[in-house]
This record gives C-alpha cells, sequence and structure tokens, in this order.
C-alpha cells in the first residue's frame, strides 16, 4: 500500500539526487548542474533607499521576484537601471535570459515592454484572485 506523508529534505535528499540525475540525463541528453544564487540590489538617493529588487538566478536564467521603485523616484530611470544591473549581473554569471510577472493591468506592464521585455502568457486568477502576466527577456 502507499502512502504519503511529510518529509524533510535530509529524508529525501538522497533519493531526489539519484532520481534527478537520471531525469536530467533523460532531459538534457547529459549531466547538469543545477547551479543557484539569490540576489537583492537597492537603489540609493545619497543615504536613501529608494528602490530595491530581489530574486535569483537559476541554471541560466534569472527569476526577478521583485523590483520596486519609491513612488518619489519614478520616471527618473531608476528601474531601467535596476534591470540593466540585475541583466549585467546575470551575464557575468553566464546567463541568457530574465524573467518575471506582474500584474495583468498595473502601470509596469508599459516599463517592462518599453525595455525590451516580451509578453510569454497571462496568468489569471493567481495571488489574491488577480490576473497576472509573465515577461521574459533574451539577453
Amino acid at each position: 500500500m502507499i502512502t504519503i506523508s511529510k518529509a524533510t529534505k535530509k529524508e529525501t535528499k538522497e533519493f531526489d539526487k539519484t532520481a534527478w540525475n537520471k531525469a536530467n540525463i533523460e532531459h538534457y541528453g547529459k549531466p547538469v548542474q543545477w547551479k543557484e544564487v539569490k540576489f537583492h540590489f537597492k537603489a540609493k538617493n545619497e543615504e536613501k533607499i529608494i528602490a530595491t529588487a530581489s530574486g535569483k538566478f537559476e541554471s541560466g536564467v534569472t527569476f526577478i521576484n521583485t523590483l520596486i521603485v519609491n513612488e518619489s523616484a519614478r520616471k527618473e530611470g531608476v528601474g531601467k537601471m535596476m534591470i540593466e544591473k540585475i541583466a549585467e549581473w546575470t551575464k557575468k554569471l553566464g546567463g541568457h535570459k530574465l524573467w518575471l510577472f506582474t500584474g495583468k493591468n498595473w502601470q509596469a506592464n508599459k516599463f517592462y515592454i518599453k525595455l525590451g521585455f516580451k509578453k510569454m502568457t497571462d496568468f489569471p486568477n493567481h495571488y489574491f484572485n488577480q490576473d497576472f502576466v509573465i515577461y521574459s527577456k533574451s539577453l
């Protein structure tokens, strides 16, 4: 009889390592090394933080989890500078792509499109039952 129960990372570590090594060969034709590096960037105007961004690089692709610019600093190029910094950081790690999601009707859509991000798909009924959009940009 099969049962399903909670497990710790320690309990599943050896199984996952073996199973994923085989699956990676099946999927990619060779063993691959999944590399994950988290990031946090800030923009400051003198001593005051006016923007932050966070996310992670994983096997060639950077996911931008958060990007927020203080309302008083918007339309001054700060968000663009943050994206450029993330792209530069990604390239240094050997990456080739950025991706993110944002609210479907949020102001940020115009910003990302202007910076060359392409809409990949709609993500309906997601956080707090709101519609979101996934964007990506090749570097």
